[in-house]
Parts: structure tokens; C-alpha cells; sequence
């Protein structure tokens, strides 16, 4: 068997799990927010985004190292992350607002430092939206 066969097999597993979850969630299913089997079903959906996110940033890193093009690409990528956090982070004021309840003046630093690199992306979204659609007009 190759490892694609083995994907497969463990494709179809984790599919099969969820079902079996969700349905008997939804047999088991009561009004009350303290049932056992929702926390069943949060934790897999944890463990299954766990998954993903191990797979999504263990496949690029193994095609990175393939050539120096891609590595140097994946390289200027991650520098570019790390400043545009940086940047997001200095400009962020980190200014309290008042809630029932404690909170360390770090969360609300982090807090719009995260909002802020939303910004950026969503802005830089949209001006590669704009840029290829320009783009491709031209060349047309």
C-alpha cells in the first residue's frame, strides 16, 4: 500500500468519528448547555482543526525545502509576517475600556495589535483583488 491509500483509510475514519458524533449528539440532545457530549464533540473539532493546521503548515514547509526559490520565497514570507505584527503591535494603543471584570492592560495590547494586522490583510485583500482585475484587463 502507498501512503495515498493510507490517507484515504484515515480520510474516511475521521469522517466516519464525526458522524457517529453528530448523530448521537443530536439523539442525545437535551436543553441543557451541560451535556457531556458536547463537549465531546467541541474537543474533536479542536482535535480535528489541531489536524489541519498541523497539515497545512507541515505540507508548504516540506515543498519549501525543495529548491532555494521556494525557500527563500517561504522566508520573505515569514519576515513579512513578523514585521507586519511587529508594526501592528507598535501602533496598537492597548487603551482599557471598562468591563465588569478584570483584565491585564497586555490582553487589550494584544487585542488591537490583532485587530490591527485584520486591517492590514483585509486591506491587502483588496488591493490584490483590485491589482489582478487591473491587471488582467491590461493584458487583454
Amino acid at each position: 500500500m502507498n501512503f495515498t491509500k493510507y490517507t484515504k483509510y484515515i480520510q474516511y475514519l475521521l469522517f466516519a468519528i464525526s458522524i457517529v458524533l453528530v448523530v448521537i449528539f443530536y439523539l442525545t440532545q437535551t436543553a441543557s448547555m451541560d451535556d457531556k457530549i458536547l463537549d465531546v464533540n467541541l474537543i474533536w473539532a479542536y482535535v480535528l482543526v489541531a489536524i489541519a493546521a498541523v497539515l497545512a503548515v507541515s505540507f508548504p514547509l516540506v515543498k519549501a525545502f525543495k529548491t532555494k526559490k521556494t525557500f527563500l520565497t517561504l522566508l520573505a514570507l515569514v519576515v513579512g509576517v513578523v514585521v507586519l505584527v511587529g508594526v501592528c503591535y507598535l501602533l496598537a494603543p492597548g487603551t482599557p475600556i471598562d468591563l465588569n471584570f478584570e483584565v491585564p492592560e497586555r490582553t487589550f495590547k494584544l487585542t488591537d495589535t490583532a485587530l490591527f494586522v485584520t486591517y492590514a490583510l483585509f486591506g491587502a485583500s483588496i488591493i490584490a483583488v483590485l491589482w489582478s482585475a487591473i491587471r488582467n484587463s491590461i493584458k487583454k
